[in-house]
Order: C-alpha cells, then structure tokens, then sequence
C-alpha cells in the first residue's frame, strides 16, 4: 500500500534521484536525528533490500526507516532543519543503481528457479557485496544452475521493460503473481516484461539490459533450504575485475594459461606439503640440540626457574613437544610464543598444572586457551608481551 504519511516517489518512478519535500516532523532519537517529510524518493530498508543514502540539503542521511506510520524516516548525525522547511534531497546515483540492478536481478532469478525447477522463493536479502535466495528446495544442483544462469542472463539481453502499475487486491487474482500477497489495498505490481510479475516496493531497473550481467556465485544450506548467492551488474563487474586481476598476477608468476591454474597450484601445494614434512623430520632430529641451547637460557625468577622464548617453527606440534622437552630438562616452567599463542608446559615429574597455571594467566589477561597438567595453549599471544606473561606467570607460582 502507497505510504500514508510520505508520498513515496520511488514508487512509481524509481529513477527519480533528485526531489524537494517539505518537513512535516523531525526531532531527536537516541543521539540522532530523525526527519519526515512530506515527499521522498529516499527508499527505507525493507523487503530484503537496503536502504538509499544520499543528502538533505547539506546534511547527510546515514539510515532511512520505516515506521509502523508508514512514515519514511530519513536519519542523520545532525538535524536537517525545522517543520514547515522546504529541503532538497539528492540520492547516492551509484547506489541507487546497484539496489535497482539487484532487485531487479532477483526478480528474475527467483521466476527462473520457479519456471525451471518448480523452486519457489522463501526469503531474500539483498546486500551490500552479494544477494541472497532462499528456495523452497533441499538441494540445487550445479547442472540445475548453469541453466539457471543462462535463462537469466538470456532475459536480461533481451532488455525487456519493467513497469510498475498499481491493483487493488480484489483484482489480483487476474494478474498472476509469482508469489501471493498478504497486503490489503493497492498494491504495487511489478513486471518484468511477460516474465516475472510480482508485488514489490522496491526500486528496479526501467529495462532488464540494465542489469547487465547476472552470476551465480555459490549455494549454501540454512534451515534445510537451498541458498543461493548470486551477484549482478556493477557487483558482478567490480568482482570479475578482481578475480581477473588475481588470476592474471597468478598467470604471469607461475607462467601458465589460466585453465592450468587448478592443476598447477594443486601441484605446488603437494610440493609444499612435501617439503614441510621433510622439514619436520629434519627439525625433530635436531630437537635434542634446540633443547639443549634453548635450556642454556633459562633464568630465575625468585624460587622458580622460568625459559621464556619465542618460537619461529613451522609445525606446532614441534613446538609443544620442544617445550616438554625443555621443561624437563630445566625441571621448570616454559613459555613459548609460537604462531599467537602462548605454549606452556611444565615438568613431568612434580606438583606444578600447566592447565590450572594457564587458566588463571587468561583469567587474569583475557586469553582464552587450556590444557593438561603437563601442558597448555592460550590464544592471542602477543610476542612483545612475553616479559609481562612471565612476571604474572610468577605471581601466580607464589600463590599456588
């Protein structure tokens, strides 16, 4: 239904980016100001899709919303001026442009899922970096969205119009709605050529060769539904841009054509994997000695002997078991900061917990972590504070 309290000039023109309005209500509201106005082509977040942003008069409009009023709130840091004031509102162009392609793109997207598949839409959200599909199915297959994509990319060349038109809901029955309607009242149809005919109150493209381009860019589960994640127009073009740009760095490093790029990097990742694992049976050989030099560095802090390193290996597991070593050697407490976290273990023999030590250190310093007696990790180690984790570390033995 069109809005009681603010004519809604999207509506029924959604190319409309410039306007006046006159304010009919503005006040504070949890640090920030809200203003109505009489007219606005400012669209509100709502039906999936994200609100405009844009200006009024000098003022920039950071959230547009809608109130149970059916008023259209237009938010800013700052008040845009008094009840009765005449302003002039201009809406962000390229914004504007890429909600219209987006919606647009869902429209038909979703009657492709229903006139391919029998698929119908449960949900969507339209976002700032991808759009979002929810379908009434348990799975969608690759097969199934190939030609999924190619039905709508095909209508978008075609550049079929979309129109808007306004039925009262008595007589919706005679337009064909993809999906009802609980609204009451007139209603806001929009159609995209003899294609999609849906009740919306977004904004839209004026033709479908505006939305340029439509990819289906993945497909996920939630609630046991389909979900798929697609990108149109100018997201779909900045984003191609992107992964051109990589896949041609990565073309030009490993000297190949882009479709050897799976197989050759599949082949260096075996190769690193490789390397690693010879690295790792090269470091354990050399434990004993490591251990040695590192043991050599150990230092009193009062009654208590501490060895306080940080670790550059490249298997953790090296390193945990480097400190085992270590402790027993000193027969006292190891801290390693290795790859972020804080690794703690203590002699096999005596009374000292590596877990009960640790779990009180993150107490005391916001790290979260635990272990077992003999050893322990803790997450978000900063290698500059390895002094402070010794001097509470400390603390910490006096007291147990």
């Amino acid at each position: 239904m069109v809005g009681d309290v603010t004519d809604r000039l999207y509506y029924r023109d959604s190319s409309v980016l410039s306007f006046e309005g006159t304010i009919v209500e503005c006040g504070e509201h949890e640090g920030r100001w809200y203003t109505i106005l009489d007219r606005s082509a400012f669209y509100p977040t709502s039906g999936g899709q994200q609100h405009d942003l844009g200006r009024l008069g000098d003022v920039d409009i950071v959230d547009v919303v809608e109130g149970e009023d059916a008023a259209v709130r237009h938010i800013s840091n700052k008040p845009v001026g008094d009840v009765g004031d005449t302003v002039s509102g201009e809406i962000d162009h390229e914004r504007r442009r890429r909600h219209q392609q987006q919606h647009t793109a869902q429209h038909i997207l979703s009657q492709a899922l229903v006139r391919l598949w029998g698929f119908d839409t449960l949900s969507v959200h339209l976002g700032e970096d991808y759009g979002t599909i929810e379908f009434a199915a348990a799975e969608i297959t690759a097969e199934q969205l190939e030609l999924v994509e190619s039905f709508c990319n095909d209508v978008i060349t075609r550049n079929l119009p979309v129109t808007i038109s306004f039925v009262e809901d008595a007589d919706l029955a005679d337009v064909g709605l993809r999906r009802p309607t609980a609204r009451t009242g007139k209603i806001r149809v929009v159609s995209v050529g003899d294609i999609d005919v849906s009740a919306c109150g977004g904004t839209h493209c004026s033709a479908t060769g505006e939305v340029a381009l439509l990819k289906i860019t993945g497909i996920e589960k939630i609630r046991g539904h389909a979900v798929v994640r697609f990108l149109s127009g100018d997201q779909a073009i900045t984003d191609y841009r992107s992964r051109f740009a990589a896949t041609s760095r990565l073309t030009r490093m490993l000297t190949c054509h882009v479709d050897d790029l799976p197989a050759k990097i599949e082949h260096l990742l075996a190769d690193i994997k490789a390397l690693r694992n010879q690295i790792s049976d090269l470091s354990r050989e050399l434990l004993p000695t490591w251990a040695g030099e590192i043991a050599a560095r150990a230092f009193q802090e009062g009654s208590h002997t501490i060895v306080a390193e940080v670790l550059d290996l490249q298997d953790n597991r090296l390193a945990v078991k480097l400190a085992g070593v270590v402790a027993d050697r000193v027969q006292g407490v190891v801290l390693f900061i290795h790859e972020g976290r804080l690794l703690m273990s203590v002699p096999e023999a005596g009374d000292l917990d590596a877990g009960l030590l640790a779990r009180k250190l993150g107490e005391r310093l916001g790290l979260k972590g635990g272990g077992s007696k003999r050893r322990a990790q803790l997450g978000g180690a900063a290698s500059d504070k390895l002094p402070e984790y010794v001097k509470v570390v400390t603390r910490l033995l006096d007291e147990m």
